[in-house]
């Protein structure tokens, strides 16, 4: 992990592809300057139902059953594993018990229709918790190097982002758009707010450890970038963090909708319970807007408590509302057992983590109370599967740099940096 860390840090130090540039960063005047590294790990996707598929080579035709995000692929590549016409293969799509991008992998499809092919009878394979922790199709890891700039009046004029990760496109042989691959810098690229001069560069480089697409996609690790360094821009401009976000919004009415909905519905400056603090962050993904608040406690001995989140989704038309909330809820957990505990490592070679003892997830005595606020809108469909992930790490450290004055730019969150006497 060290040396691939090291790695990362030396192609996010360089010059690299230009993703977007506004106006002229190395002309900006700015009266003040900040500049910081964030780093976000290898994440495994730890679904609940491990792995598996049942299939039957009956010789002349194969059938399975699988829990898959991508019955018409599998088809597609089954065709060639087992040397059948498509039309000869049938996919019996299950529930998923949990998917996040994990199921839109092949892997354990494939394993069993070998099988099934080389037994010459129906397989049940189911891989174990240890097998897929360590199947190697992770969320990338990823550094982001920002500088930022402010006027005398405390106005951003100034706002550099270059990023290093692996290519995802490239491991689901997608092709690349003039070398960028849009997953990678996806969340950075369409950062909104009003500063006259941006620029967002991306470096690729790959490493021995094979990623895949994670609940969110780029949005994941880059919306959490992004989100905790305007935070930090707004401490150097002496201003409030939702003020100071909303002021660069005017462009942004979807953006600025959520961020105002979200802060009002949290009651954002008013009081809190004694201990408990604010942060926010907002982001779009997949179309759909969303603003998290999180009230968070954090104990003399660093452990990080998030008591509650307030989430406004703008997501256009909505049909069943009920779905939305759950599917926020869903995000919200599960981008918060990311931020307090998700990290892939890796040491002489092998992957350290192999199930829930080294790799745990939130548990129920730890989940927030959410609280979901739609907005109402005529615009297209959004998805909601995904969008609820990106706002809520940001709109934790956000929260822990109010109750504490410490800046967490790695996540996941480590409770020894908080530690105070």
């Amino acid at each position: 992990t060290d040396s691939m860390r090291a790695e990362l840090l030396q192609a996010a130090g360089q010059p690299a592809l230009v993703a977007r540039k506004d106006g002229d960063v190395l002309a900006a005047v700015a009266a003040k300057r900040i500049a910081a590294t964030y780093e976000a790990p290898y994440l495994a996707h730890a679904c609940m139902e491990p792995m598996n598929c049942t299939a039957w080579h009956k010789g002349d035709a194969l059938e399975i059953w699988a829990g898959t995000q991508a019955p018409g692929l599998n088809r597609d590549v089954l065709s060639k594993v087992v040397e059948l016409a498509p039309e000869k293969i049938t996919v019996n799509t299950l529930y998923l018990g949990g998917g996040f991008g994990r199921r839109f992998a092949q892997d354990f499809v494939i394993d069993a229709a070998i099988l099934s092919k080389m037994a010459r009878a129906p397989v049940k394979l189911v891989y174990s918790r240890e097998d897929d922790t360590r199947a190697m199709f992770y969320r990338p890891a990823s550094v982001c190097n920002f500088s930022g700039g402010l006027d005398d009046k405390g106005a951003p004029v100034l706002f550099t982002a270059r990023s290093a990760s692996s290519s995802i496109s490239q491991a689901a042989q997608m092709p690349l758009d003039k070398g960028i691959d849009g997953f990678a810098v996806e969340g950075i690229r369409q950062m909104p707010y009003a500063i006259a001069n941006v620029q967002v560069e991306w470096a690729q480089k790959e490493t021995p450890i094979s990623v895949w697409f994670w609940r969110s996609v780029g949005h994941s690790q880059n919306i959490y970038f992004v989100e905790s360094f305007i935070d930090e821009m707004a401490a150097l401009a002496g201003k409030d963090p939702f003020l100071f976000r909303r002021d660069l919004l005017d462009q942004a009415p979807r953006y600025k909708g959520v961020l105002e909905l979200a802060a009002s519905k949290a009651s954002w400056g008013k009081p809190l319970p004694v201990g408990h603090f604010h942060g926010i962050a907002v982001g779009e993904s997949f179309g759909s807007y969303v603003a998290e608040v999180a009230e968070v406690s954090v104990a003399k001995n660093g452990e990080v408590r998030v008591h509650k989140v307030v989430c406004a989704v703008d997501c256009g038309m909505t049909v069943n509302p009920d779905i939305v909330k759950r599917q926020m809820e869903s995000a919200i957990v599960y981008g918060l057992s990311a931020a307090l505990y998700g990290k892939i490592s890796i040491k002489n070679g092998r992957i350290e983590q192999g199930n829930f003892d080294l790799y745990p997830v939130l548990r129920m005595s730890e989940a927030p109370l959410v609280d979901v606020h739609i907005v109402a809108s005529k615009e297209a469909p959004g998805g909601v599967g995904e969008p609820g992930l990106p706002p809520l790490a940001p709109a934790v450290v956000n929260a822990i740099f109010a109750a504490t004055g410490k800046r967490l730019r790695k996540l996941p969150i480590d409770a020894a940096e908080l530690i105070r006497a």
